[in-house]
């Protein structure tokens, strides 16, 4: 669009174009409309009371009619500034015209107009786009040149000049301020679920090396059974033979549907940590000057499931006391029965009040990490003003 399209197309935004929408987030904001009402009510009244006081012989429906759109212009510039502009320069060319008052000011315009223009153009300025902001400013110009004595137009320009700049920094400020808001909100939406996806790639790895794991070895003991047992009827052999089969098939589908998961940008390449690495857990966050007291469970057999998402629990658990628990001592207790395994990891009060508790990745990669395995997860401060970690995942049997 070439120059000429610009100012035509500003020049009809000014003319005809509406004021945007205004979304108040504070009380003050949604209690301007009605503050802008009333204030146009009461300033209406008083350019009455000063109609009557400063003209001889006034025609009282034109009084009337001046005072009420004077009272408008100022309730409209909570909302529709721009309209409100609109509204007081046909109000100051019919007041100047018709309206003469006896007291000699340089200006043909009462005290409650002059007082209203500079705050009407300031919020048109802080509402609008430049280009509007300039057809507004000439318009006022305008009535300088027309209505007010030579030697005050100066002075009255530069003031005219200062609320129009001071009002188009304030919007881009604005602008600039909401456009950094923005571009943080979806930094943070994009950090969000790039963690996501990573934390769930990774254990759709660690998964698939466990489960094929298992399925790698049902497959080779039916494949096998015929050989390692002596009279394996046919009929049994055969059976052994589908479920190796189905065995194999699960195992490469299993395959190819995490492998739209994996990552193998990294590629796990050292052995998965299990329940018994817990101790070497421990003992560096020791070393690391972490006060930690561990209750193992020497010699427990877990599914490999089951160990890997326990290290990860616990492992992102004292990350987390680290963090926001500094100094304070942990406690980490496992309990282990038949059908589950427990953990608990209870971070001891510091003297320093909780906040509400975090949504942060690594809360939700151990919420991820329990319902992988089918069990859960409950996180929150305690009564006593401790922190409390308590795992619940199902052994399904196994161990």
């Amino acid at each position: 669009m070439t120059v000429v399209g610009w100012i035509v197309k500003d020049l009809g935004r000014f003319l005809f174009g509406r004021d945007p929408a205004v979304h108040p987030k504070t009380r003050l904001g949604r209690a301007l409309p009605l503050i802008g009402v009333l204030a146009g009510f009461l300033c209406g009244l008083m350019a009455y009371e000063y109609y009557l006081g400063n003209v001889r012989h006034p025609d009282w429906i034109l009084t009337v009619i001046a005072s009420v759109l004077i009272g408008l212009t100022i309730a409209l510039i909570p909302t529709r500034p721009l309209l409100a502009w609109r509204v007081a320069f046909v109000t100051a060319i019919l007041t100047s015209l018709r309206i003469h008052i006896d007291q000699g000011t340089p200006w043909p315009f009462q005290p409650v107009q002059i007082l209203t223009y500079p705050v009407i153009l300031a919020v048109v300025a802080i509402r609008h786009p430049r280009g509007v902001v300039l057809w507004t400013g000439l318009s006022a110009f305008l009535l300088l040149i027309v209505y007010v004595l030579p030697p005050n137009v100066p002075g009255l320009l530069l003031a005219l000049v200062a609320v129009l700049v001071v009002g188009d920094q304030v919007r881009r400020r604005r602008e600039v301020q909401r456009a950094l808001a923005e571009e943080e909100e979806r930094s943070e939406l994009a950090q969000t679920r790039r963690a996501i996806a990573e934390e769930r790639n990774r254990i759709a790895r660690e998964m698939h090396d466990v489960v094929a794991h298992h399925m790698s070895l049902i497959a080779v003991r039916a494949e096998t059974a015929i050989y390692r047992i002596e009279g394996v009827p046919p009929a049994v052999a055969e059976e052994l033979q589908a479920i190796a089969g189905t065995s194999r098939e699960a195992l490469t589908e299993m395959r190819r549907l995490l492998g739209v998961l994996r990552n193998d940008s990294v590629p796990l390449t050292e052995p998965q940590p299990t329940l018994d690495d817990l101790a070497g857990l421990v003992r560096e966050a020791r070393e690391a000057g972490v006060l930690i007291e561990y209750s193992p469970l020497p010699g427990a057999e877990v599914p490999p499931g089951v160990g890997l998402a326990a290290f990860r629990i616990v492992q992102e658990a004292l990350s987390n006391a680290r963090r926001h628990a500094a100094g304070a001592p942990v406690a980490i207790v496992l309990f282990r029965d038949a059908a589950e395994l427990r953990i608990l990891v209870r971070n001891e009060p510091t003297g320093a009040p909780l906040g509400p508790e975090g949504k942060g990745h690594g809360l939700l990669g151990m919420r991820e990490r329990a319902a992988a395995v089918g069990g859960t997860l409950r996180t929150g401060p305690t009564a006593d003003g401790a922190y409390e970690v308590v795992a619940t995942l199902p052994l399904d049997g196994e161990a």
